[in-house]
């Protein structure tokens, strides 16, 4: 099977070669990384005109290979509810299904111009199949040209600091436009399917670089989303080895990509857009590619397409690491910052923080409106008193206690100590607890708790009456960017037994027409692929080879077959290590291949989402094996990498025959505060 070769980590050299001018706008003489194919030109017009000429009240129904075949544009009432837009795309489909069926029968007797134009679209060698196959092919794609000309004044506020932040990590300065296909550069967009931001991280893809719950949501944060947008990036580059793929595996995964590379032979995009076949690579994953050309060259030439227009300003921001937990509403007054301006610039802390039952977590980069002087900085906490300033995460309110539940167990997942919790319902250490009790959870102790050996110290003046508000008010920032915590939908999250109560605060629900949805944005379908391109699948001959954090009593589980008869089938001494990308012969005798499919891909995914729960991906580091080093030891050389982490981001190293001097790239990992 050919294996191409892939580049390792980006050098500072691409630094040099990137396109510095207007923002994204190649030098014409350094090379352009994305590249646009003959074969791919038809397409990429077809986008530009969803972008540029058909608006959400309209739609183009066309077929869904040849972008080149438009059947009809239809016109929807703007008053027009979903319902009747569907019916109207349904009977149009009919209509023309019912045409196509005409043509595979031979009969193109008496047909309009319009009819003549449809027909010969599909050429004089066309065959009755060929029109009967079309029939399946027909597809409606909604308008975008309000849609993207709304991103376009909107992305003057993101898109410098964009394409700094992914310069800075290596990553072209062209993939700054992405978000136009994505999001429309829109904070607030969700889709259906739970992806989020201006770069619609899905949450399992998020959580790798990201913090991602209930209280922090950081896929809303333009800032910390596109770091992480350039740490994806660089990832899948590293696997899929050219720009084109890198951007199209943002969609499909870079697992499905390298497949594609594998099968066809060829790196070439074009030649996997039109040829691959695999089972998930359908219209999103095969258009994303020349959506995002097209967006790149509206975003180039905007007022050519859409007249001289006004952009927003771009915001100015200084980013506060947050020392303890603290109210917004005491950071607020502390730094006088008008709350609403402080809503806009922080679009990640979810509703618990901003109506009060929360604190905002420690560590938290807490963005003000405009430039602060280090000296205000400092003297905004100054103001800010100890009783003001938790060790731990409020969680009060009250909680009842559930079968196999201890008080001690109560206080550790309220943040409190179990004296503080005894002290608040007024209970000893003695105290015993039953079934169905209505603990009260305290708030945490705080810094002049702390301060006072455990007693309070006496309130000094509170920010509320120390200062009067910034001058810099909401509408200041507002007049730049919607509102994204009054405009999203929060994503589901787990909440511990200890919070359930206490997050049960009542909110205005969000209506439909405020959601930021982000579904009609085809091909934008979100990262979807996963990260882990791993094959867990069951061979030939019952054979599968051995991943990271893999032994033989795990394939013993997942079979049902005793470990010694797994030895004995594969001829191994008793005393015998499986090691990674060994092969390894299974008995299938006790389960199918697909049930042990499932039950190993659930562990590798219940191992990733423990890790990832506590842990993100800040970036990556170039490492030269050593004489002597296995897997196993460059793992716990690197304060304790997981073994599956390293091995995801070098698929191509055989770990059982390293050389001195062979390069690695490994995540760097930083944990991440939950509370």
């Amino acid at each position: 099977m050919l294996r191409l070769s892939r580049p390792l980590a980006l050098s500072a050299l691409w630094l040099l070669l990137l396109p510095f001018a207007n923002g994204y706008a190649a030098d014409s003489d350094t090379p352009d990384p994305f590249v646009h194919p003959a074969a791919l030109e038809r397409d990429i017009r077809f986008w530009i005109r969803v972008y540029t000429e058909v608006t959400t009240d309209q739609g183009l129904l066309h077929d869904d290979w040849n972008l080149g075949l438009v059947y009809e544009v239809l016109r929807f009432d703007p008053a027009a509810s979903p319902a009747q837009r569907e019916r109207r795309v349904t009977e149009a489909k009919a209509k023309y299904a019912a045409l196509l069926r005409r043509f595979a029968q031979g009969s193109t007797d008496n047909l309009t111009a319009h009819e003549q134009r449809i027909l010969h679209a599909f050429g004089d060698k066309a065959t009755s199949s060929d029109y009967h196959d079309a029939i399946d092919r027909i597809r409606f794609q909604l308008g975008q040209a309000d849609r993207f000309h709304e991103g376009l004044i909107r992305a003057a506020v993101w898109e410098k600091q964009i394409a700094r932040t992914l310069m800075q990590h290596g990553v072209p300065a062209e993939i700054a436009a992405l978000p136009h296909v994505e999001s429309s550069f829109n904070l607030a967009a969700y889709s259906k399917v739970g992806a989020a931001g201006l770069w619609q991280f899905m949450p399992s893809t998020a959580k790798r670089y990201m913090r991602v719950d209930s209280l922090v949501d950081e896929r809303l944060d333009p800032y910390t989303a596109t770091e992480a947008a350039a740490n994806l990036m660089l990832y899948n580059y590293r696997l899929v080895g050219t720009w084109p793929l890198t951007v199209t595996a943002y969609n499909h995964g870079p697992g499905g990509l390298r497949r594609a590379q594998d099968e066809l032979g060829t790196s070439d995009i074009a030649v996997i857009v039109k040829r691959f076949q695999g089972a998930t690579f359908g219209f999103a994953s095969r258009n994303f590619y020349v959506a995002f050309l097209a967006a790149l060259e509206v975003d180039r030439n905007a007022e050519k397409y859409f007249g001289p227009m006004t952009r927003l300003p771009e915001t100015e921001s200084t980013p506060v690491e947050v020392p303890d937990y603290i109210s917004v509403d005491a950071l607020a007054k502390s730094f006088r910052v008008d709350m609403g301006a402080l809503r806009v610039l922080n679009p990640a802390l979810r509703p618990p923080i901003w109506n009060g039952s929360r604190l905002v977590p420690r560590g938290y980069r807490l963005r003000l409106p405009g430039t602060i002087p280090i000296a205000d900085i400092a003297a905004g906490w100054a103001r800010l008193p100890p009783n003001l300033r938790y060790v731990a995460q409020r969680n009060d309110g009250s909680h009842r206690l559930r079968r196999g539940e201890t008080l001690a167990g109560v206080a550790a997942a309220s943040g409190v100590s179990l004296p503080r919790l005894l002290a608040a319902n007024g209970w000893s250490s003695t105290t015993a607890v039953a079934r169905g009790e209505l603990v009260r959870i305290p708030m945490p102790a705080s810094r002049a708790d702390v301060a006072g050996g455990g007693v309070a110290a006496a309130a000094p003046e509170s920010p509320s009456s120390a200062a009067p508000a910034s001058p810099v008010a909401a509408s200041a920032v507002a007049a730049v960017l919607p509102d994204p915590v009054a405009n999203s939908v929060p994503p589901p999250a787990a909440t511990p037994p200890a919070q359930a109560k206490a997050e049960r605060t009542p909110r205005e629900p969000v209506s439909e027409r405020q959601t930021a949805n982000t579904d009609g944005l085809l091909p934008a379908a979100s990262p979807t692929g996963s990260s882990d391109t791993t094959d867990y699948a069951v061979g030939a001959n019952n054979t599968v080879t051995v991943q990271a954090a893999e032994t033989l009593g795990h394939f013993a589980d997942w079979t049902q077959v005793d470990s010694q008869a797994l030895r004995a089938l594969n001829k191994l001494h008793k005393n015998a290590m499986v090691t990674q990308g060994k092969k390894l012969t299974l008995d299938l005798s006790k389960v199918t291949a697909a049930e042990f499919e499932e039950a190993r891909r659930a562990y590798h995914h219940h191992l990733q989402e423990t890790f990832f729960a506590g842990n993100r991906i800040a970036g990556t580091e170039t490492y030269a094996v050593k004489r002597g080093d296995s897997l196993w030891t460059i793992s716990q050389q690197h304060a304790g990498l997981p073994v599956w982490l390293v091995a995801q981001y070098n698929p191509d190293v055989n770990f059982n025959d390293m050389r001195p001097g062979t390069t690695l790239t490994l995540p760097q990992v930083v944990s991440i505060n939950r509370q």
